[in-house]
């Protein structure tokens, strides 16, 4: 399984939930969501004993001892998609 196979194509939209009212900030936390609506674990099954080239799973279980296959976790693209909507607020 190559990690090209495994991308999803979603749309990426961010929902603002909180902290935000008449596009200003109100001081209290920003709760962002990005929905997973493509998301299918059982499609991971094929790399559970083999790390995806170019893919941070390697560096991140030799640093943290945890691997998560199924797709999910801190080197996620959903997760690097919320680091850069966060940092778009930032900068506004």
């Amino acid at each position: 399984v190559c990690s090209s196979d495994l991308q999803r194509r979603e749309p990426d939209q961010v929902k603002i939930l909180s902290g935000v009212f008449e596009g200003v900030t109100t001081g209290t936390s920003i709760g962002l969501l990005i929905e997973n609506t493509d998301q299918r674990s059982q499609d991971y099954s094929a790399i559970k004993d083999v790390f995806r080239p170019g893919h941070a799973d390697y560096t991140y279980e030799q640093k943290y001892g945890l691997r998560d296959y199924r797709g999910g976790g801190r080197s996620s693209a959903r997760e690097t998609a919320m680091r850069v909507a966060a940092g778009a607020i930032a900068k506004k």
